[in-house]
């Protein structure tokens, strides 16, 4: 106990019994499941890849068994074999996600928290005031030239801010140097028409070093038909009128990269993006289905620059950012979109003979929003069949928000044992200052036995409709501690575990029907186990799993339904009011995977998932669905050097089983997509 601070001590969460059920859990995980994902050998991490570095964890280039984080990697040559896609199916292999189907795209959860992820591109945040509901994880964004994905697990406001609430995810794209030549893919799929194609090019010339790639993918979603024409125009249409039938358009997605760097000090990036997502919608218990259409781009240039000055690194970071948010369900639409303008500056010191670090930053954020929504219509209220009067109504304003951070972290090493602690104060011009921690130590108890102890806390940017107008909100706060250990006891063996608590305070969840929740509570505590064994050169093998409890405030609700006018002319107002258990998605989850050579040039890679029911409410609370369990299996087979040398041809199959389940959608329960094939040709010049 004497080996960890009394500042991390006084701030474990619950106290003292909190304190000594978290480091029991830590023990008994040490001697039942040794091992983790974050402090590892680097060879060895998630399913034995050869991972090197990581640069979310604390701004620089390290190791991630020495990075002041619990962390994950994926690399190009795991998005290859497994034939990812997607973001989300890159994520759903990672213990602690889960990735839930949408109509609109998907929905990510980690340790049971919904959208808690910070997202970022190139170290860019993909997020804004303006909305919590975008999330990169289809083919909005290309993973053909991803260099790797960063996952970053716990709070890490410190460095990154508000938003990066569970953790941040930090997509690094390829350099120059990374590809020195052109890349072209292209690929087709079954049954949902869909046709890709990339192009990227890189050249390294010294000083100078630069890329550029140009993604377009065409698709189109599995249910296509819908019988619901009109809502609104102008005015309420009768029902005779509203009904027919259609068939959506395909889905279209375009997206472009570059950076250029010299001399390593001087760096310019950014990226641009269009995109229409067509879908239909459906009513629990009703047979109208809408048609539906969403844009959510997101682009940006960025400018780095770092210098050297004996002991001290002067780093400056600065970038622009653009999201248009337009979305549509049958005739009625909207349209808001928010500019980021952001500046950083921060320097490095070394310290004690270059065994420690101090790190000090400022930043400043200004948001402008135009046309954010702050209230709007359940579309469903106004499609029933005697509605002739009333048209659903959203409501937008304009406003701005500025942002004040001031940061730093002291990291000090020893032979086998490095600390660090963090702080950052964030001054918001709407909602009320704010002051978040990280802190923690890593701990290489012998050539086979690694620890880290985390604990950090961080908030979440309140709803539009909390921001509009005013200045005192409280946001939702999180703070968390996670016990890491791994055991590696030869080079081709890895076991680990992360036991963890999560302590969420004024959350908020927002509901199609009823609007924001009531803040709550919620405290959440659970494990993740993994292992990764390669017991011949040609063969790998690697598992993961997470389970979870939850205990706290159900999530709260009160909607107006109606206005009647007594007859001395006062309004008197009705509402309805219920309540539902708080969303955390599947409780019980595992990956198993295999990748193995069969050949020279001949790899294949199968991995199957599971994730356990869960129940999903709808109708104001008045309707309980339960999900079956489910159960994916995809399968990838790669031969490089398909005629031409440099000529590679990969089959990947989605869902090989045809499994059937329901997942929670907008309105509804909906079904997930059946079996799929993608081949593509990947050639390199």
């Amino acid at each position: 106990m004497n080996t960890i601070p009394w500042t991390i001590y006084r701030k474990l969460p619950g106290g003292l019994a909190t304190s000594i059920i978290m480091l029991a859990s830590a023990i008994i995980s040490l001697l039942a499941f040794p091992g983790t994902s974050g402090a590892v050998p680097t060879k060895l991490l998630f399913v034995g890849e050869d991972i090197s570095v990581v640069t979310s964890a604390s701004r620089h280039p390290e190791s991630p068994q020495e990075a002041p984080a619990i962390v994950s990697i994926i690399d190009s040559k795991k998005i290859e074999r497994y034939g990812l896609r997607t973001l989300g199916e890159a994520l759903s292999m990672v213990p602690g996600f889960y990735i839930s189907q949408k109509e609109w795209g998907k929905q990510p959860y980690f340790r049971g928290i919904p959208n808690s992820f910070l997202f970022l591109y190139d170290s860019v945040p993909m997020t804004s005031d303006n909305t919590k509901s975008i999330f990169p994880l289809d083919e909005e964004m290309s993973l053909d030239f991803t260099k790797r994905i960063e996952i970053i697990k716990g709070p890490a406001s410190v460095l990154w801010g508000p938003d990066a609430y569970a953790g941040v995810i930090n997509v690094v794209p390829l350099e120059g140097r990374d590809i020195d030549g052109i890349d072209i893919k292209l690929r087709g799929g079954m049954p949902n028409h869909a046709g890709h194609f990339t192009v990227s090019l890189g050249k390294n010339y010294g000083l100078w070093e630069g890329f550029v790639a140009v993604s377009a993918t065409q698709n189109r979603k599995y249910d296509t038909g819908y019988n619901v024409l009109r809502c609104k125009d102008d005015a309420p249409c009768p029902r005779q009128y509203r009904r027919g039938n259609g068939d959506i358009d395909d889905s279209k997605y375009l997206e472009t990269v570059f950076n250029l760097s010299w001399k390593q000090w001087l760096r310019l990036s950014g990226r641009w993006s269009e995109m229409k997502d067509r879908y239909v919608v459906g009513e629990m218990n009703s047979d109208k289905l809408w048609p539906a259409k969403k844009e959510t781009p997101f682009r940006f240039i960025r400018l780095e620059a770092k210098k050297r000055f004996g002991l001290n690194m002067v780093h400056f970071n600065a970038y622009y950012s653009e999201m248009p948010y337009d979305e549509q369900l049958v005739d009625v639409s909207w349209h808001s979109k928010s500019h980021i303008y952001n500046g950083e500056i921060f320097f490095d010191r070394e310290l004690w003979d270059s065994q420690g670090l101090l790190t000090l930053g400022s930043s400043y954020r200004y948001n402008e929003i135009t046309g954010a929504v702050t209230s709007k219509s359940f579309l469903p209220d106004y499609l029933q069949p005697g509605n002739g009067i009333f048209a659903p109504i959203i409501n937008q304003q304009n406003f701005n928000t500025h942002l004040l951070s001031f940061y730093g972290q002291l990291r000090r090493h020893w032979k086998a044992l490095e600390l660090w602690a963090g702080l950052r104060f964030d001054s918001h011009d709407q909602y009320e200052d704010t002051l978040s921690f990280n802190t923690g130590f890593g701990w290489k108890i012998s050539r086979q036995w690694l620890m880290k102890l985390v604990l950090g806390s961080a908030y979440r940017t309140p709803y539009n409709r909390q921001l509009v107008q005013r200045n005192d909100l409280k946001p939702e706060e999180i703070e968390n501690l996670s016990i890491d250990v791994s055991w590696t006891p030869m080079d081709n063996l890895h076991l680990g575990s992360t036991a963890f608590w999560n302590k969420i305070r004024r959350h908020i969840n927002e509901d199609p029907h009823g609007g924001l929740s009531k803040p709550g509570s919620q405290d959440i505590y659970g494990i993740e186990i993994n292992a990764a064994w390669k017991p011949w050169p040609w063969l790998n093998l690697w598992a993961n799993s997470t389970f979870f409890n939850d205990y706290g405030d159900d999530e709260e609700y009160k909607t107006l339904d109606y206005i009647i006018i007594e007859p001395d002319g006062s309004m008197k107002p009705y509402y309805s009011e219920w309540s539902t258990p708080f969303d955390t998605g599947p409780r019980e989850m595992f990956n198993l995977g295999v990748d193995f050579n069969v050949s020279e040039r001949f790899n294949m890679a199968a991995k199957l998932k599971y994730a356990s029911s869960t129940i999903n409410y709808y109708d104001k609370g008045t309707i309980e669905y339960s999900s079956s369990p489910k159960w994916i299996t995809d399968l990838t087979a790669t031969y490089n050097g398909l005629f031409l040398p440099d000529l590679d041809a990969q089959i990947a199959i989605k869902n090989l089983f045809d499994q059937k389940y329901d997942v929670p959608g907008k309105f509804s329960d909906i079904e997930t997509n059946p079996f799929s094939a993608y081949f593509s040709l990947s050639w390199h010049y």
